[in-house]
């Protein structure tokens, strides 16, 4: 009788970054219960690219069985378990082939042996180092940084529909934060949310955008992103802090998730923002150029923190006491440049 479970990675409309990530920590939990041993395969999704394979006894296995792959995406409770309990009844000698994005509880974080496991899985290629490396240095990452990270959706990212005065809204927190925290960037997978704050921040606030196009990873045409989704991804491993806002009722779980793994501190924007009405959604139109939102104008002194922005300042002084926010930034060296983000190490 097999004792092996195969969380298999593959796309699914379903089942973005975050939700396999959010599945294979069930499994992990699941198999210190059941007692069976857990392998990842991530040869069958696009970040496999990109990241440290790691091979095992039964990767042709997967690839000649993907027929045999239970698609266990929004399951209902004790489903998994119970396919696996019939799996070994039946005395079958084959592992589990299963993708998953299920999880019995989002608010818990893992433990400490199964970040351990997760960063395994997480750790760049060579290819990738070089990569982001290069961008880091190209847009001028610091060493230290904060994240303010915004999910609008399938509305404004696939259907590329834009709601201006959602984004107006947004923009007051943006505002807010980006003149009062040092280093703090945006991150975003709306491509139009960014262009819009480009054309209203001012001008010496504009490059703390991080202009990548990153999408949901189970989208159709993902594929073609998925190298600067990952940019993002680990960008937010390593920051100080990560604030987070989504048009959705949950938190990103490509957020979410990267708080809990990597042990970065997480705040939800979401109850300083009003609900997000689409009926005012439009086309977006960003051939047409816009007016800059008064750049002319000086900027005015920085005022008092405001009462709702200290929780910010009192999650990064906690974070500032940490020798190390993960061990994945031990894969990190500084560069010689002493503003210069820190880059993958080539050992």
């Amino acid at each position: 009788m097999s004792n092996v479970v195969i969380m298999v990675w593959m796309k699914h409309l379903d089942a973005g970054f975050g939700d396999l990530l959010r599945g294979t920590i069930y499994l992990h939990k699941l198999s210190q219960k059941m007692k069976f041993n857990l392998i990842v395969d991530i040869q069958l999704h696009p970040v496999s690219q990109f990241l440290v394979s790691h091979p095992h006894a039964f990767s042709d296995y997967v690839v000649q069985n993907k027929s045999k792959i239970i698609i266990s995406i929004n399951p209902p409770a004790d489903s998994i378990v119970n396919q696996l309990r019939d799996h070994a009844l039946s005395h079958n000698p084959n592992p589990v082939l299963i993708t998953t994005n299920y999880s019995d509880n989002h608010h818990e974080s893992p433990s400490a042996e199964c970040k351990q496991f997760m960063r395994s899985m997480l750790l760049p290629n060579e290819e990738f180092k070089t990569y982001f490396n290069d961008m880091c240095n190209a847009i001028k990452i610091p060493k230290f940084y904060s994240i303010m990270h915004f999910r609008l959706g399938d509305h404004d990212v696939v259907h590329k529909r834009s709601n201006l005065e959602h984004y107006k809204q947004l923009f007051d927190i943006v505002n807010q934060n980006i003149k009062r925290i040092p280093n703090l960037h945006i991150i975003s997978d709306s491509v139009q949310f960014k262009q819009y704050l480009r054309r209203v921040l001012h001008p010496t606030l504009t490059d703390r955008i991080i202009a990548t196009n990153s999408v949901h990873l189970s989208y159709p045409n993902s594929d073609i992103n998925v190298k600067e989704t990952l940019f993002d991804f680990m960008l937010l491993t390593n920051a100080r802090i990560i604030e987070t806002h989504s048009v959705y009722c949950w938190i990103s779980g490509f957020v979410q998730w990267v708080s809990y793994i990597f042990n970065v501190p997480l705040i939800n924007l979401k109850p300083k923002i009003k609900p997000m009405n689409f009926s005012n959604l439009t086309p977006a139109q960003p051939a047409q150029p816009a007016q800059p939102a008064q750049p002319a104008q000086p900027a005015q002194p920085a005022q008092p923190l405001t009462k709702p922005i200290q929780p910010v300042n009192q999650r990064m002084k906690q974070a500032k006491s940490m020798q190390s926010m993960s061990s994945f930034m031990k894969t990190f060296r500084p560069t010689s440049n002493p503003t210069s983000r820190m880059v993958f190490s080539k050992m």
